[in-house]
């Protein structure tokens, strides 16, 4: 080991030199410096700090953008944290120093083999590994990091991100972006791997994450699994990687971009943004696909009827909470036994942004049922929204109704059967009557590429249904006609059979744009009614109840 650093030194240069002339007259000033220290844990090859007092790591002699980065980040003040915190106790230390911890190495080393300054922090050592080997061959030693995540893989962020102090893995896990999702599924397959598949959402998605050539990044990677193939065996959920920068705290959480911003370019909306409104001449019975963004921002979602009446986007005000999505969605807090003391903390990584709480233990439930009053509104006092956590329940009660209402206007399947037929109540069955007694099914056939506006009145229910009417997110629809499709495409077929038509929840009960949600089914519904020529069986409140954004206009008709 100690050979390949001599060798690595000096192949760096030993000697740093400056010229100065002074009137006239040359001095030559030599300084001699070592370009890198040599590793206290000569066995492992940890080089840790080249000067503990300025917290300037051996790496960042080279790599002196990431090292400057790096320093702006909670891992480089880590051990000062830790001694400040008052609860400092030598279990901690693995987590707030340069180890094994989060890298490949297996046995004790850095800080755990030779307790000095030098090992202080979470350096770049503790991601990509020993950098005595780098040293010694710079191009042919790599020190790539891994994205790969879990609670039991022995290297990255779940080596110290876990646990009852900082369980970010463990809920991640459970979450729909990590292992309890279809990553699997969806990930190997185009264009869902952009979005369902961690490296591929990096290369697509997040593009532009390494700076170097795209000719070097293809041979080199970029971390450990790069160019694994996309496939069954390799594929990656989103890990931590894919939204969280490990080098730069330029943004809120080392976030890759904004989350507050009302834009397409948005943190969550980038993934959440896919399928808002109905294409045209494209079969309509996979509905609406990761649209939540695009309700929140008003950006191409839904089908806006012949007279929309609003010339601007409409923007609720959870838009521009300067958290945005994570306002709600990421919402941490700690959980006390009933004495009091502590047992763990939550950090909101399950994404729920009203979760169901265990009542004997204090604790989110992934997933969970639950009535209203177990679920956890903190969150919407948190951001800043409600004065309380009731006042919110109350706000979503009052939203959830008028959107259960709006939607059962246009259909409210009454036996439960989750078939749409002419003897449900709501307008569309009215409409599916019209069309059995002219022998037109066609004019309610999601597996055809026509789209009717009865076709886009179901997508724009989608939109905006709530988990109270499920039914909107995998239906049949009585009698609905098979079809030869127009493109061989499988996503277009029609089959002979009798199969669901299907829709992600997108709406949040309301919650994510309810000005926007609301005003979307009253002109929905009013443009069923003129087109069809059909009325509901008793009178309708077609108002908005929602407060209107600042300064929305409604263009004159």
């Amino acid at each position: 080991m100690q050979d390949r650093l001599v060798f690595a030194l000096r192949a760096a240069g030993a000697a740093l030199a400056a010229t100065l002339f002074l009137t006239g007259c040359e001095e030559i000033v030599y300084r001699d410096r070592e370009p890198f220290s040599q590793p206290l844990d000569a066995s492992s090859g940890f080089l840790g700090y080249y000067t503990p007092t300025t917290r300037q790591t051996n790496c960042g002699n080279c790599h002196a953008e990431k090292q400057a980065e790096w320093l702006g980040t909670k891992h480089a003040n880590a051990w000062t944290d830790l001694q400040a915190s008052g609860h400092a106790q030598d279990f901690c230390n693995s987590c707030h120093t340069t180890n094994e911890a989060g890298n490949l190495v297996a046995v004790a080393a850095g800080f755990s083999a030779v307790q000095d300054s030098v090992y202080y922090d979470v350096q770049c050592e503790s991601c990509h590994g020993p950098g005595v080997n780098h040293l010694a061959g710079p191009e042919t030693n790599q020190l790539l990091a891994s994205i790969a995540v879990d609670t039991g893989i022995t290297n990255g962020c779940g080596e110290c991100h876990t646990g009852a102090h900082d369980p970010f893995v463990d809920e991640w896990v459970q979450s729909p972006h990590g292992y309890a999702s279809s990553y699997v599924a969806e990930g190997v397959r185009d264009p869902c791997a952009n979005c369902h598949e961690g490296r591929r959402a990096l290369g697509v998605t997040f593009a532009g994450m390494d700076p170097r050539l795209s000719a070097l990044v293809a041979v080199k990677g970029t971390y450990l699994e790069a160019n694994d193939p996309i496939d069954a065996e390799h594929v990656q959920p989103i890990t931590c990687a894919v939204c969280h920068d490990p080098h730069s705290a330029s943004k809120e959480g080392q976030l890759r971009r904004e989350v507050g911003e009302a834009e397409l370019t948005q943190l969550c909306v980038s993934c959440h943004r896919r399928e808002g409104a109905p294409e045209p001449s494209h079969a309509g019975r996979r509905g609406p696909h990761a649209a939540q963004g695009l309700i929140v921002i008003d950006e191409e979602a839904g089908w806006k009827p012949s007279g929309w009446p609003y010339t601007e986007r409409l923007l609720p005000t959870h838009s521009i909470n300067e958290r945005g999505c994570a306002a709600c969605h990421v919402t941490p807090f700690t959980i006390n036994d009933a004495s009091g003391n502590f047992v763990k903390n939550y950090t909101g990584h399950l994404f729920a942004a009203i979760p169901c709480i265990d009542q004997a233990t204090g604790e989110p439930i992934r997933n969970g049922t639950c009535s209203l009053d177990q679920r956890y509104f903190g969150g919407c006092t948190v951001s800043g929204c409600h004065g309380s956590a009731e006042a919110a329940r109350t706000a979503f009660e009052v939203l959830e109704a008028r959107m259960d209402y709006l939607t059962d206007q246009l259909w409210a399947d009454t036996d439960g059967d989750a078939v749409m037929e002419t003897t449900d109540r709501g307008l569309l069955p009215k409409v599916l009557a019209q069309a059995v007694a002219a022998n037109n099914l066609n004019a309610l056939n999601l597996y055809d590429t026509s789209v009717t506006d009865a076709e886009r009145s179901i997508w724009n229910a989608q939109l905006a249904a709530s988990d109270n009417r499920l039914y909107w997110f995998s239906f049949k629809i009585q009698g609905q006609n098979s079809c030869n499709p127009v493109s061989t495409s499988s996503s277009d077929k029609c089959p002979g059979t009798l199969r669901s038509n299907t829709g992600h929840r997108s709406s949040g009960g309301g919650v994510h744009n309810p000005f926007f949600l609301e005003a979307l089914l009253t002109e929905t519904i009013k443009a069923i009614q003129a087109k069809y020529a059909v009325a509901p069986d008793r009178p309708v409140d077609l108002t908005v109840h929602a407060a209107p954004p600042r300064g929305v206009r409604t263009a004159s008709r």
